[in-house]
């Protein structure tokens, strides 16, 4: 049997080795299929839109049982989420939803780096499905982000069907959305992939300068800033400067591209100001640990040999100089992609110099930024202040999660011109003695099957960390155990991350909780009732045990709201409320000083029997009260969410205008 091409159409034959002809074909391919080449239109798109959803909603299965005792099996995945109870919060109270009273003294609820609260997927999700619920569906819901991001980029570059689909499809079963969910961290996930979605909006504003795609850009940083954690954030904007090398600086139109991306940057940062305005008010106030060294990066030399190991154990060591926690490291795409996108990229190079800086920039900048090393440089020159928010980024590996979308988009780029080449007809014939036959097959069908391996090993590979498991026995019975009928201060078994979301969506107060971040010179609470596993500490009266935890009570001191009079004396106060609505009920008592053990900040007001009061503690709520006072209502309403919430309208409705002034302005055209 002898298999040969057909002949070719074009009647030429390229000459020379065969790397070279196999470049040259490559180039011509890349250089047809550029940002000017192939769109889909309406219906295509709209199919291949529900073919991303589809493949998303498969790879992220597994986590769709909508049983609240199901949770991921990541171990920090209900601290991760915390946050995300403030919505049912809003529901009962509205406004009050402005401060978290549910761990460590409480804190303005908007402020949180860590929580992605904020993210419009998040805030849907969790109205209609409550807090876990809602975060496995949000959790889906990332991985259909990333696989539209890609999608997108694909659209930009001109792909073809096959191979925009089949990058979309690997940016979805990547290492750096489903290794991130090994330790449970929500909003590493949601932040890469908001971030991957920025890629393709900063392609389509730099290289068209309409407003329309600056508004677009604006509207996707603007919910990227908002999806938590802070590390891809970053890593994100210190990205953003790759786009001026889209610009065509030696045409006219490359101011017009400038302002456009600036008008994105600008709505951007008006979109997330509900978070922006309270973070920058409470800043001085913030305290995280940190490390000036980023002793947790990887040196970069081995980063690259993350993209391309599959082996679980190997991310549990420390081989490579690296930290044994698997999700800051696993970005596994595998060797078939990685190699494409090395000979796309070299090619490219050759075609379109431009794209290709651009391209390898986005790759390598990632990469570069997870050792640590440029984030040290950057630290030693910034103030202080600024300084100390930088060295907070302690697991900087992470960041070279932004690295996989613009590799992918090399690797399809190779691919959709090996399918192009392989379209031309193979021949084959076979004799057996003196009879033949001979007959004609597409040779993408001999492509078909790498693609799958492709797809499947990070599919395989991924899919031990998307798993759900059950909440710890007797959780529910320990949590009804420290249940409260005020406001008390209470702690579940230390450092056990699954008590804190069930907790918070029960309006328990957490005195310790889960919080990676504090406040300055602020004492938490003592708890009033205590829960402990082992022996625990002496003062306190045990009251009982549930499931092998001991539920002990704290002295009489320890109470939520007390008045202490003028006289010494104390009066135990009742607490009700929730979030920022606190009501506080006193029985007969002295002239003296009601506190409240609830951390005083800038926002709070009081009213004494309906009388205005002044708040004069500086760590507490606390207020002067006199004789027999029995109502005090207690507010949390700051100036900085409702202008961090105006601006963020504001850029909305300006970014829906530009959108629809744009899109009329073409049809009008056409």
């Amino acid at each position: 049997m002898t298999i040969g091409t057909a002949d070719r159409q074009d009647g030429a034959t390229p000459t020379g080795s065969p790397w070279h002809r196999g470049r040259a074909w490559l180039g011509a391919a890349i250089a047809r299929h550029l940002p000017d080449g192939r769109r889909p239109r309406g219906m295509e798109f709209a199919v291949e839109s529900g073919i991303i959803i589809a493949w998303a909603l498969l790879v992220a299965w597994p986590l769709l049982d909508l049983n609240p005792a199901m949770v991921p099996s990541g171990r920090e995945f209900l601290s991760a989420i915390q946050s995300h109870h403030i919505w049912a919060v809003a529901q009962q109270c509205g406004p009050c939803v402005m401060w978290n009273g549910a761990v460590r003294g409480g804190a303005p609820a908007f402020v949180d780096p860590y929580g992605s609260m904020l993210h419009p997927l998040v805030i849907v999700t969790s109205l209609g499905w409550g807090s876990i619920n809602g975060a496995k569906l949000a959790l889906a819901g990332a991985f259909i982000m990333a696989g539209m991001a890609q999608l997108w980029l694909g659209t930009l570059f001109g792909l073809g069907r096959i191979a925009r689909l089949w990058g979309a499809c690997l940016a979805i079963v990547a290492g750096h959305l489903s290794g991130r969910a090994e330790i449970g961290t929500f909003g590493l996930v949601l932040s890469t992939a908001a971030c991957s979605l920025v890629l393709p909006a900063l392609v389509a504003a730099a290289r068209t300068g309409r407003q329309r795609d600056g508004a677009v850009l604006g509207l996707v940083l603007g919910q990227a800033l908002l999806a938590g954690q802070g590390y891809m954030q970053v890593a994100m904007v210190l990205c953003l400067p790759l786009g001026l090398l889209l610009i065509p600086w030696h045409t006219p139109p490359a101011g017009a591209r400038l302002r456009g991306l600036l008008l994105g940057g600008v709505i951007g940062l008006a979109l997330a100001a509900p978070f922006l305005v309270p973070l920058a008010h409470f800043a001085p106030a913030f305290t995280k640990d940190g490390d000036a060294s980023f002793a947790a990066g990887q040196p970069v030399q081995w980063i690259p040999l993350n993209l391309l190991i599959d082996d679980a154990e190997f991310f549990r060591s420390g081989a490579l100089q690296k930290l044994p926690y698997p999700y800051l490291s696993i970005n596994y795409v595998g060797w078939i992609p990685a190699l494409l996108a090395l000979w796309g990229g070299l090619v490219l190079w050759r075609r379109q110099q431009q794209l290709a800086l651009f391209l390898g920039l986005s790759i390598l900048l990632p990469l570069w930024l997870s050792s640590g090393t440029p984030l040290r440089w950057i630290a030693l020159l910034l103030p202080g202040t600024i300084a100390d928010a930088i060295t907070g980024l302690r697991y900087v590996p992470v960041m070279a999660g932004l690295a996989v979308p613009p590799l992918i988009v090399l690797a399809a780029l190779a691919v959709d011109a090996l399918l192009e080449r392989l379209h031309q007809p193979l021949r084959i014939s076979a004799s057996v003695g003196q009879r033949g036959t001979a007959f004609g097959l597409d040779g993408r069908w001999l492509l078909l099957p790498v693609l799958l391996v492709a797809l499947h090993s990070p599919w395989r590979f991924g899919q031990q960390w998307l798993q759900l498991t059950p909440l710890v026995p007797d959780t529910a019975a320990i949590l009804d155990a420290l249940a409260t009928p005020e406001l008390q201060w209470v702690n579940a078994p230390f450092g056990e991350h699954f008590f804190v979301t069930p907790a918070a969506d029960r309006g328990l107060k957490l005195a310790l909780g889960v919080r990676p971040w504090g406040w300055h010179e602020r004492p938490l609470p003592d708890a009033w009732l205590n829960s402990y596993r082992d022996a625990p500490p002496e003062g306190l009266t045990p009251i009982g045990v549930v499931g092998g935890v001991q539920i002990l009570r704290g002295p009489p001191e320890r109470q939520y709201a007390q008045v202490i009079g003028d006289d010494g004396s104390r009066t135990v106060c009742r607490g009700s409320g929730r979030g920022g609505d606190l009501d506080i009920a006193c029985p007969a008592h002295p002239a003296g000083r009601l506190v409240v053990r609830e951390y005083m900040w800038p926002g709070w007001g009081a009213d004494v029997d309906g009388r205005p009061a002044d708040l004069v503690g500086t760590v507490w709520l606390e207020i002067a009260v006199p004789r027999d006072a029995q109502q005090i209502r207690l507010r949390y309403r700051p100036w900085d969410v409702p202008l961090g919430v105006a601006l963020a309208l504001t850029a909305l409705g300006f970014s829906g205008m530009r959108i629809w002034r744009d899109r009329t302005k073409a049809t009008s055209v056409n």
